[in-house]
C-alpha cells in the first residue's frame, strides 16, 4: 500500500529500525518471516511510522504505528477501531491486525499495489478517482459503525476560522480583509444541511486514494464521523483546483458525483468558506514536531479555497 495523508516528503517519520526490538519482533512473528526490506513512506502530515514491509518469503504488508506516549496515540487508536469495524464491502485496504508491543500501537494492513491518482486537467485518473467518490456512499450509508458522532458536532467549532481570525485581529490578505465580516457570518450556514447517516472519511484527498488493478481504495480512514454524503466530495474538490483545474472546471468534474450534485448550493458555498477559514487560521500556528511542511500546505490550501469562494460568490 502506498501510504500518505499529505504530499510526498512532508513528514519526518521513524524508520523500521527505530522501533523497539519487541515491536519489530511481533510484526515478524505475525508475518511468519523476517523483514527483508522496509520502505518508509515520507508523505502525510503525521510523524508516526508508515512503512511498506517486504518479508523474506516475498510477501508484503503495510504497517502504521505510533508510540504510546505520542500526542497522536488516541487518533491512531481510533483509526484501528474504525478499520476493524469496516465491513468487506467498503473499498479500503483490509486491516489484518492491530496490537500494542514494545510501547507502540501498530496496525498491519494488506498491501495494495497501486498509485495515487494524477488529478491534473486531462488526466483519466480524475474521472476514476471521482467514480470512487461517487460509489463510496453506497458502501457506508447507513453508517456501518453505530454511534458515530455527527460531523457538525465533532468539527463545527473547528470550522470557525474567519470569526477567530477577526476576533484576534490577524493581518490577512486584502481580499479576505475586505470580506471578513461576510465570511465570518456565512461560515456556519452549512451546518443545517450536513446531518446524515453516511460514515464520512472526513479527510478525502487524492493522496488518500489509491488506484489499483485489484480495485481502487480509500486509505487513512482515521475519523469517526457521520453526516451528509456531500461532505467528502466537497472536501476533495479544492484538491482538483490545487492540481490545476479552475474552480469552474473542478465543479464541472465533481458534478459527476451524485452526492455533490444533489447538495444544496448554499451549503456548498458555506462549507467552502468554512473549510478555507480552517486552513487560513491553522496555517498561522507553529508547526508540530516532525511535520515541517504542514503549515505551508495549509496556507497553500487557503489560497486555493479563496479561489473557490470567489468563484461561487462573485465577491471581488
Amino acid at each position: 500500500m502506498i501510504a500518505s495523508d499529505g504530499i510526498t516528503g512532508t513528514s519526518v517519520r521513524p524508520a523500521w529500525p527505530d522501533l523497539p526490538d519487541q515491536a519489530r519482533a511481533c510484526v515478524e512473528a505475525f508475518a511468519g518471516h523476517p523483514v527483508a526490506r522496509a520502505d518508509t513512506q515520507t508523505g502525510g502530515f503525521s510523524s508516526g511510522l508508515a512503512t511498506r514491509l517486504t518479508f523474506t518469503d516475498g510477501t508484503r504488508m503495510f504497517v502504521k504505528g505510533i508510540a504510546a506516549d505520542h500526542v497522536l496515540y488516541p487518533r491512531y487508536g481510533e483509526e484501528a477501531a474504525i478499520n476493524q469495524a469496516l465491513p468487506a464491502t467498503v473499498p479500503v485496504p483490509r486491516l489484518l491486525r492491530s496490537w500494542e508491543a514494545g510501547g507502540w500501537l501498530l496496525m498491519a494492513f494488506a498491501d495494495v499495489d497501486g498509485r495515487h491518482p494524477d488529478t491534473a486537467m486531462g488526466s483519466p485518473d480524475t474521472d476514476r478517482a471521482l467514480a470512487l467518490l461517487d460509489a463510496l456512499p453506497a458502501a457506508v450509508t447507513p453508517s456501518p459503525i453505530t454511534g458515530a458522532p455527527g460531523f457538525v458536532d465533532a468539527v463545527g467549532e473547528e470550522f470557525l476560522g474567519w470569526k477567530l481570525l477577526g476576533d484576534a485581529a490577524i493581518e490577512l490578505d486584502s481580499w479576505s480583509t475586505r470580506h471578513l465580516d461576510r465570511l465570518a457570518v456565512t461560515e456556519r450556514a452549512w451546518h443545517s444541511d450536513a446531518d446524515g447517516t453516511t460514515l464520512l472519511h472526513a479527510d478525502l484527498r487524492p493522496d488518500n486514494t489509491i488506484l489499483s488493478a485489484d480495485g481502487d481504495v480509500v486509505i487513512d480512514w482515521a475519523y469517526l464521523h457521520q453526516g451528509a454524503a456531500w461532505v467528502d466530495p466537497a472536501m476533495f474538490l479544492p484538491h482538483l483546483i490545487r492540481a490545476g483545474h479552475t474552480p469552474a472546471q473542478a465543479e464541472a468534474a465533481m458534478a459527476t458525483v451524485t452526492a455533490f450534485s444533489q447538495a444544496p448550493a448554499a451549503a456548498i458555498t458555506s462549507f467552502a468558506i468554512a473549510l478555507t477559514g480552517y486552513w487560513e487560521r491553522n496555517s498561522r500556528y507553529p508547526g508540530p514536531p516532525g511535520v515541517p511542511y504542514l503549515r505551508s500546505y495549509q496556507a497553500e490550501m487557503a489560497a486555493v479555497g479563496r479561489q473557490w469562494i470567489q468563484h461561487r460568490t462573485g465577491w471581488a
